[in-house]
């Protein structure tokens, strides 16, 4: 039975480390269906009041070659990035053949969400992180519902808290029982963040019940 695994990571043990340190309060993004190859995540979500400060304090990282905006708003770019080097952490989750589903970073740590065939692949993966001396802290593992559960494999973690949360406060009721920025304060993230995830999920779940993938737009 597949085993979902939320971790936290410090910077310093990932990604990003002084452009985190430096901006604590901005949300940075990993696109999902992460790649754990030599050519990963090329693209990053940044959330936050400047984040065109932002984005220049990640191109100024020893561990990016440059940056490339894909898209400005007001409180977040899409940006493509060349990464210089791969980190042991990547290595690790690779040698153990994890999935990363998702990868946020918010207050200054990464949180990951990862997929694994069975409990002993995930042991396995922390030991290959902690002979990298690559220190990480697991913060809940769940099972699969079923192996072929449908909703599990369209949503992640955030995706399904979110939708969930909406559903039970009433978001989705006529009239709204609460706002967006209301959820989103619940959810203990930025509306731009809450409303994201909110989009994400539903069309995640549209594209699996209908069977025909969705491709992220503009």
């Amino acid at each position: 039975m597949a085993v979902h695994a939320t971790v936290a990571v410090a910077p310093r043990e990932f990604l990003l480390r002084n452009a985190l340190v430096v901006a604590g309060d901005a949300r940075i993004e990993l696109e999902r269906a992460v790649p754990l190859g030599d050519r990963f995540a090329p693209y990053l979500r940044v959330a936050a009041d400047d984040p065109k400060t932002v984005c220049d304090l990640v191109a100024a990282e020893s561990s990016v070659d440059g940056i490339e905006p894909v898209r400005r708003g007001d409180d977040e770019w899409l940006v493509h990035v060349r990464w210089a080097a791969r980190p042991p952490l990547l290595a690790a989750l690779c040698d153990a053949d994890a999935a990363c589903v998702e990868a946020v970073a918010a207050g200054g740590t990464w949180h990951l969400t990862l997929r694994f065939d069975s409990h002993e692949q995930l042991a396995d993966c922390y030991h290959r992180c902690l002979d990298r001396d690559v220190r990480l802290t697991v913060e809940r593992v769940r099972e699969s519902e079923s192996p072929g559960s449908s909703v599990d494999r369209a949503l992640t973690g955030p995706q399904r808290e979110a939708l969930t949360t909406a559903y039970d406060v009433g978001y989705f009721a006529v009239p709204r029982a609460v706002t967006l920025a209301e959820l989103a304060d619940r959810l203990g993230v930025s509306d731009t963040a809450a409303s994201q995830r909110l989009r994400r999920g539903m069309q995640n779940l549209l594209a699996d019940a209908l069977a025909e993938p969705v491709s992220e737009r503009a």
